[in-house]
């Protein structure tokens, strides 16, 4: 009995450090992730318009480095491939937060704050060119650009709290066998459920709860699982959840 005792004691304490070092790979991965989304929030909310707006100067101040700006502004988006494509991988390693979206968002602000300034700026130094800063073009560009700040503004403020509140990961597995994966695993734990297909994917409702797992094609045998509405009082159920998808 005491050799049994031993050895269930000792698989017991191998099971939990696995999890403990699962847990602390995928703490990481997400560390990483975040650390990705704000990367490329920076560059495309500030070093793509900063670039963009130092090319449009020169246009009137150094039309000699107007190439140069050009070819950095691209290179700089060019680059923001290698970020993205790590997300993309993270994704597939680790549950997060679907924060890209209000990110994205607020590094469009930044574009449309920057690139209003920046016209409004060279509109005044076209004087010293003989040019019209009031052609209808400038009001145009400018009434244009502040217009589509206060939608982006308007967008993110009505959204944001719906992708905070939302938690995805990638799998490497057809959708039909993770939605098959989910449902057993809910009918075996006791969670009543209704299942809606649609033209996105297809959505499970946990009932008695707010909770909502949306499963839709990421590729022909990948897919991406979200986890919406969570809140302080449902947050218990989420590692239950993520097992019924990772089917442990």
């Amino acid at each position: 009995m005491g050799v049994e005792q031993t050895l269930k004691n000792a698989n017991l304490g191998i099971k939990e450090c696995k999890t403990s070092t699962v847990q602390q790979v995928m703490s990481t991965d997400m560390v990483r992730l975040e650390r990705t989304e704000d990367l490329v929030q920076i560059i495309l909310a500030a070093v793509v318009p900063s670039i963009l707006a130092m090319m449009l100067f020169s246009y009137f101040l150094l039309p000699e480095l107007l190439p140069a700006f050009f070819v950095a502004a691209v290179a700089v988006s060019a680059l923001t491939l290698l970020p993205a494509v790590r997300m993309h991988r993270l994704h597939f390693r680790t549950w997060s937060k679907d924060s890209l979206v209000p990110k994205l968002m607020t590094s469009v602000v930044g574009m449309i704050y920057i690139s209003v300034i920046s016209v409004f700026a060279v509109s005044m130094l076209s004087l010293y060119e003989g040019l019209d800063p009031q052609q209808p073009t400038t009001f145009a560009a400018v009434g244009g650009m502040l217009m589509m700040l206060l939608v982006v503004m308007g967008y993110n403020s009505q959204t944001k709290q719906r992708f905070l509140s939302t938690e995805k990961r990638f799998f490497p597995h057809p959708v039909e066998a993770i939605e098959e994966r989910i449902a057993m695993r809910l009918e075996r734990q006791g969670h009543k459920h209704k299942r809606n297909n649609g033209p996105t994917g297809t959505e499970f409702e946990i009932e008695g709860t707010d909770l909502r797992v949306h499963v839709r094609r990421l590729r022909k045998t990948h897919s991406e699982v979200l986890v919406r509405n969570i809140n302080d009082s449902n947050r218990h159920l989420l590692p239950k959840l993520k097992a019924c998808v990772e089917g442990v």
